[in-house]
């Protein structure tokens, strides 16, 4: 997979390098998927997520499809900070999970039902504890709207 990160934010530190190494690691990504992932602030994606989604305020990660092999993942830097330092993880973590969330959202993952936020949850889970990051999203899982 070919990817391009742009950082734009300055509440967590981004490793482009291990990002790029752990994304790679996910099963059943295609070898020519071509990703963009931009880390942003919260007033950057709550513009967007108002835009593109017409939901009001700052989101966590927005994952768009452009084609089967081609998609973009834009993720708030500042969301994972206040996140991570609520639930006492690394920050690092807490944006990767959001990575890791939108990509598998352009693999054709789901999180509308209890069955598919459960699925995603375990292929997070085991893809953030395979690569040294805490996990404490142990509680009920929910479906989203």
């Amino acid at each position: 997979m070919k990817i391009v990160i742009t950082n734009e934010q300055d509440f967590v530190a981004v490793d482009e390098k291990n990002i790029k190494t752990i994304l790679n690691s996910l099963p059943s990504i295609p070898k020519n998927f071509r990703l963009s992932i931009v880390y942003l602030n919260d007033a950057e994606i709550a513009k967007l997520n108002e835009r593109y989604l017409k939901h009001e305020g700052p989101t966590d990660v927005l994952a768009f499809s452009y084609s089967s092999q081609e998609g973009e993942i834009l993720v708030s830097g500042e969301t994972a900070l206040r996140e991570a330092t609520e639930r006492k993880i690394e920050p690092q973590g807490e944006l990767l999970l959001y990575t890791i969330h939108g990509l598998l959202h352009l693999m054709g993952y789901d999180d509308h039902t209890v069955e598919e936020a459960t699925t995603m949850h375990a292929i997070e889970k085991k893809t953030l504890l395979a690569a040294g990051y805490s996990w404490n999203w142990d509680e009920p899982i929910e479906a989203k709207p």
